[in-house]
Order: structure tokens, then sequence, then C-alpha cells
């Protein structure tokens, strides 16, 4: 392994695992986290270009939501214990059933033209027609229609280090879509100007954190990493 953590055995009384020769560990440093859509529905685009931000494309949707998103809940596992009762009332468990949450939420900052609102109403707007209360999206010659895959999406959840590049945590959902048509944050108070964040929560059918999914979070940090380059550029170049 590139890491061993033997040496943290050193200071199992102090706790402190700082300097660079005696029991040495970095600590985990949350606040480094991305999101990025694989695959989103065929017809997503198609609906949210209706609205003011005038999206063209599903990659660009991608980069919008890869590049806006502020946080990330993922879903936990849970288990529960199935207890057997001894001579005299004493107790001893056995695991029983587990169960894994079934929804990610994603916070998004919203910008000029609402295009977070623009993507996720037209998300809606694809899975049933607010007027009509059914889906537009009918069976034809070339096999679409409604289903799974013409509503719902494959994100892609990973933390890195602070250099931005290396992936600690992963996970890949599959069968996302939206449970929330976000309209009503979009409120008015003349007293009140600021920024506006979007939380959205999503369905989830799977969750996988496979070693596969490891090498997926990498090659999309290590595509990400490329920006910092550009920026390094663009600043040498105003010099």
């Amino acid at each position: 392994m590139k890491y061993s953590f033997a040496a943290l055995r050193e200071n199992i009384y102090s706790r402190k695992f700082g300097g660079t020769t005696v029991g040495v560990a970095d600590p985990y440093l949350t606040g480094y986290g991305f999101s990025f859509f694989d695959r989103l529905p065929a017809k997503l685009a198609e609906y949210a270009s209706q609205g003011p931000s005038g999206i063209a494309s599903n990659a660009e949707i991608q980069n919008i939501l890869a590049a806006s998103c502020l946080s990330v809940t993922p879903p936990g596992g849970t288990l529960t214990k199935t207890e057997f009762t001894g001579l005299g009332g004493i107790k001893w468990g056995v695991p029983g059933a587990f169960e894994y949450g079934n929804s990610v939420s994603v916070k998004y900052l919203e910008f000029s033209k609402t295009p977070i609102l623009d993507i996720f109403h037209g998300w809606f707007k694809l899975m049933r027609d607010y007027r009509t209360g059914v889906s537009d999206q009918v069976d034809g010659d070339d096999g679409s229609g409604y289903s799974a895959r013409s509503y719902a999406g494959l994100l892609y959840y990973w933390t890195t280090a602070p250099d931005g590049q290396t992936v600690e945590t992963y996970a890949c959902y599959d069968g996302v879509f939206p449970t929330k048509d976000p309209q009503d944050l979009y409120s008015f108070d003349i007293e009140n100007v600021g920024k506006l964040e979007v939380e959205i929560e999503f369905n989830v059918d799977y969750t996988w954190r496979e070693p596969w999914v490891r090498s997926k979070c990498q090659a999309f940090a290590d595509s990400f990493s490329s920006v910092k380059d550009v920026i390094k550029r663009y600043g040498e170049r105003q010099r």
C-alpha cells in the first residue's frame, strides 16, 4: 500500500498526529467535493431550453451542475439486529436486515437567467407535464418512450485531498431523478437581497462503491484538474 498506518500506535495516548517523524498521519479534510452526471435523460436539454437560460445541450447541463455544486449529502446504511434472550434474561444478537438510504441531496448555487430552475423544472416536465399530469414520452418506432432511461440519470460523487485531485471517498448513484421542482425557493422579499442556493433531493435506486467507481471518479478528477493549469496560464498572461 502507498500509506501505512502502523505508526499510529506510537501516538495511541496523545492522539496527536502532526509533525514529520513520529506517528504521523494526515487527517481527512472535508470541503473538497465534486459531482458529475455521467448520464442524463436524452431529452432533458429540450425541456430545459424552454426557460430564459437558453440551455442548448445535455453537455451544457452537465457542466452547469458540476460547476455549481456546493454540497452533497450521500445516503448511509443501517443494520437492524435480531436479538435473542438467554437464561436469566441475558441477551445476545446477530445481524439482521440492512437498509441503505435511497436518496442523495445536492445543493447548487443559482445564477442569473436561472439555469438551475430551468434544468429541474424541465426535468419535472419531462417526467410529468404539470398541465396534463401525464408524460409526453410516447413510445415510437425508435424504441424510445417512457422508461427509466428516458427520465433517470447516473451521478458520480467524490471527495479529494486538498490537491483537488487525489480521490478519497467515492460513490456512483444510479436511477437518479429529482423529487423537487424548486419554484417555491424563488420568492421575493424587498428587505432581503442575497444569494440563492437550491437544494435538490434525488431518488437513488442503486449505490455503487466499487473499485471501478474509484477509477471512474479518479478519471473525472484528473480531467477537472486541467482547469488549474488553465487558470495558472491565464494568470501568467496577465503579468
